[in-house]
């Protein structure tokens, strides 16, 4: 079975997720077979998996926020217009006097009305040169958070990749499951057909045809319990590559051993070099920098220019201009101890992902090493269960030769091929214990450990 190749699926995974994110699932016939390989599973999972698109859009959201952050260290413009009219009012009239010897008779005044229509027109322009960092922390929060983002998908779309594996294997399994039922009711029917002869030539007790038709019976409740098992892996694979569920999958390749080419210490290294959640630690680790440079930010000073140009009056013909230009400086004197403690609260939330970091190396170290282990263990189970079938096809051989001798019962042959099958499936099991445990090495370093054959 070939493996997957290692490439820099990341950015191919967004680009395409992004594409189609507003797409469903391809539509396939019910009730159309659909032939599959590990690899066409993999490549649909990366394209229709919920759990991936769903993070791919997690980092499509991070970028967004990311050019808000820069955008707020460029110019603000603003501009705006406004026209007012006012109700019209009648002139006002002031009589003053008289007041000798100054003013020795009244003198009456008219106040015109003030203007009904005032029209005004302002561009404003405020750019900040300084703010203590914390339009710098802010570009490097959203960074950090982009970084994250991208990790998770990278961690996502490896578990993904392990869950289809895991699925198209037990599928595999049933298939294979299946057919080691149906040749096991095809062995029963030969049986039962073999026994009646011999009972109807009096060569062989009638207790030799019950106990065919008895282990017919059962071999063909074997076959229907083999059969569901076999809709209930298509069933899983087709949800993880978001199919409608009854899709008929057809698996196109079997179960078969592919040799780990990596030492345990490579394989180690590898994980520590390349494993997502470390760059999410790292991301949230640079995140952490970025808030304790925000909250610092709250003690330093602000320094802003602002330009203002403004054109109004009372009618389009006669409006005058007018502009200014501030550079404003502002700084907290006294916030009660918040910069203070924000301080505090960032450092500390830094030296507990340090731990985390350190905690999580040891973990992946733990689980490559554990998922090594795993991988020797099934190998030598495969190794074992490969001798275990060699001895049980020369019991039943053995058994066969016994009866048509007519120097055992047909009890024995069945009893030989009964072990026969279970040795057979233990072979299989081994298989899938075999290749889940490869798979599990691989989503524990973070890329394949096999070369393709």
């Amino acid at each position: 079975m070939k493996r997957i190749c290692r490439t820099t699926i990341l950015p191919a995974v967004l680009t395409v997720l992004l594409a189609v994110g507003q797409s469903t699932a391809i539509a396939q016939p019910v009730h159309a077979s659909r032939p599959m390989t590990l690899r066409d599973a993999v490549t649909l999972a990366l394209q229709q998996n919920l759990q991936v698109r769903f993070a791919a859009f997690e980092v499509a959201i991070a970028r967004a926020q990311l050019e808000q952050a820069k955008a707020g260290k460029a110019v603000q413009v603003t501009g705006s217009a406004s026209y007012t009219r006012i109700n019209e009012r009648a002139p006002t009239t002031v009589t003053v006097g008289p007041v000798p010897p100054l003013l020795p008779s009244a003198v009456t005044v008219q106040i015109p009305p003030p203007a009904v229509d005032n029209w005004d027109l302002r561009v404003s322009l405020q750019y900040p040169l300084f703010t203590g960092g914390r339009l710098e922390a802010q570009i490097a929060l959203a960074e950090a958070s982009v970084r994250g983002a991208e990790a998770t998908l990278q961690r996502t779309v490896q578990q993904v990749l392990f869950q289809v594996k895991q699925a198209y294997y037990q599928l595999l399994l049933a298939e294979a499951t299946r057919k080691a039922a149906e040749r096991i009711l095809a062995q029963a029917e030969e049986n039962v057909r073999v026994a009646r002869v011999r009972v109807q030539a009096g060569v062989a007790p009638q207790f030799d045809a019950l106990q065919a038709e008895v282990h017919l019976a059962n071999a063909r409740q074997g076959v229907v319990r083999a059969h569901n098992g076999v809709i209930l892996a298509r069933q899983t694979l087709a949800a993880l590559l978001n199919l409608p569920l009854d899709t008929p999958l057809e698996p196109q390749e079997e179960l078969a051993i592919i040799p780990v080419t990596s030492t345990l210490e490579e394989l180690v290294s590898r994980a520590l070099r390349e494993r997502p959640e470390l760059a999410e630690l790292s991301a949230r680790r640079a995140a952490a920098e970025a808030g304790l440079e925000l909250a610092k930010s709250g003690a330093r000073p602000n320094l802003a220019l602002q330009g203002a140009y403004s054109v109004g009056g009372t009618s389009p013909t006669s409006l005058s201009a007018n502009w200014s230009v501030t550079l404003a400086v502002t700084l907290n004197l006294f916030d009660g101890g918040l910069t203070r403690a924000r301080i505090r609260e960032a450092e500390e939330r830094l030296r507990q992902l340090q731990v985390a970091e350190s905690q999580q190396r040891q973990a992946i170290e733990l689980e490559v090493r554990q998922s090594y282990l795993m991988v020797q263990s099934a190998l030598a189970e495969l190794e074992a269960s490969g001798k275990a079938v060699e001895q049980a096809r020369e019991a039943l051989r053995i058994a066969n030769v016994r009866y048509q001798a007519g120097v055992s019962p047909q009890l024995e042959v069945i009893s030989s091929q009964a072990a026969l099958a279970q040795a057979e499936a233990n072979r299989v099991q081994a298989l899938f214990n075999y290749n889940l445990a490869l798979a599990q090495l691989e989503r524990a370093v973070g890329g394949p450990v096999t070369r393709s054959p």
